[in-house]
């Protein structure tokens, strides 16, 4: 599920240590520099390095100022003005970069001119010389700046995927591959994560009366902040799971919950349902969620409705409950938005009455696992090969028809 709020920042790069950072490598980036103009300027003498390292230190500090100043007061201005976006080519900004080196070096020549080496512009030969060194010292240390800027970034990108797939090992092993396979019910569920984690779960909890808990949420954006409270709102459901009897009233304790943990950008719809399994009959809330659907075994469809709001936006919220009751031969999917919303590369939506009547013209026998699988399958033939834009997350069940052999005994 996508959120329409304010999308939440990610913290920016904090301009004090990069300076101090600058502090300390300019002198040393100046060396090399410092024996490169010392073996022209003077065949390598002491005297000469001396001086050509002076120089070097006042282009090196005048260039990375500059940079500096560019990555963390100009380019935020372009930004907010709309001039620079996200979507930006990357070699634009190399231009910016390299104008405002070549800007500095030349700021800089001239603090070498009055300052360190006297008459060091003193005449149009030697401006025409400096311009050609500043163009090259402008381009290495712009090149120097930026290979470590990216180098840094690509180990906090690579550390940040390592994070991802943990957090994604871990979430998955909260989410059932192991279904229960009940006399007169079937189970299967499946989650397929647009990101390395998940802002969708399901979950069966066993009740310990022969009833079970049948869950699917789906949390508003994408990403950690959306896995971090679908497992905030897991861990509330299997808490209550043993102690509260009535579906409704879970919700209302996992909506309080979720309103007073999270920010006003956080929230999730959510159905809940109690199926007994002896006598068929389930109970259900639905917390704005997508109507799940019962195919009735003669044909007819009857979508579960009645509940409440989504989770997490009024705390005092309160949610209806209902009970319908299931026959042999009846199927009931549950989904989110990632399956009804799925997108075909011309821009076409996979839709309800899609998947309704494909559920629909499914043979009667195949197993809970099977129309899953098959439905999964339609929607990613209908993606053509293209990525989807959210998470797919399904739950089916299938009331055993009269006569079917039950499984056997573990």
């Amino acid at each position: 599920m996508t959120n329409d709020k304010p999308k939440t920042t990610s913290k920016p790069a904090r301009p004090l240590p990069h300076l101090l950072r600058l502090l300390w490598q300019q002198p040393l980036m100046s060396i090399p520099f410092a024996f490169f103009f010392g073996m022209i300027m003077g065949g390598g003498t002491m005297h000469s390095f001396l001086t050509a390292y002076r120089m070097a230190l006042v282009m090196a500090f005048g260039i990375g100022l500059a940079i500096w100043s560019t990555r963390f007061v100009l380019m935020p201005a372009l930004e907010k003005r709309g001039i620079v976006k996200e979507d930006t080519p990357g070699w634009v900004f190399g231009v910016y970069y390299m104008v405002v080196a070549m800007v500095a070096s030349y700021a800089s020549s001239i603090v070498i001119h009055f300052w360190v080496l006297p008459g060091f512009l003193g005449n149009f030969r030697s401006v025409l010389i400096i311009g050609m060194f500043s163009l090259l010292f402008a381009s290495l240390f712009t090149g120097i700046n930026m290979a470590l800027f990216y180098y840094r970034e690509s180990l906090n990108r690579a550390r940040a995927e390592q994070e991802l797939t943990l957090a994604r090992r871990i979430q998955r092993s909260f989410l059932l591959s192991q279904f229960p396979d009940l006399p007169h019910i079937e189970l299967h569920a499946l989650n397929l994560s647009s990101k390395e984690v998940s802002g969708d779960f399901y979950d069966v909890v066993p009740v310990g009366d022969g009833s079970y808990l049948l869950a699917i949420a789906d949390v508003a954006g994408k990403g950690v902040p959306a896995a971090l409270l679908t497992s905030m709102l897991q861990a509330s459901l299997r808490t209550q799971a043993g102690v509260t009897t009535s579906v409704a009233a879970i919700l209302k304790n996992i909506n309080r919950l979720a309103y007073r943990s999270t920010n006003e950008n956080q929230f999730a719809t959510f159905f809940l349902a109690r199926i007994e399994e002896a006598t068929l009959r389930l109970s259900f809330s639905n917390a704005g969620h997508n109507y799940p659907v019962v195919f009735r075994e003669q044909g007819a469809r009857e979508f579960l409705v009645r509940g409440g709001v989504v989770v997490g936006i009024l705390e005092d919220a309160e949610f209806e409950e209902e009970t319908v009751t299931l026959q042999p031969g009846d199927r009931l999917v549950f989904y989110t938005d990632g399956v009804s919303e799925a997108e075909s590369p011309n821009g076409e939506m996979y839709g309800e009455d899609r998947l309704y009547e494909l559920i629909s013209s499914m043979p009667k026998d195949l197993s809970a696992r099977q129309v899953a699988d098959r439905i999964v399958a339609s929607v990613q033939q209908f993606l053509q090969g293209t990525d989807a834009g959210d998470d797919i997350t399904l739950m089916v069940l299938r009331v055993r028809e009269p006569g079917e052999a039950a499984p056997a005994a573990s």
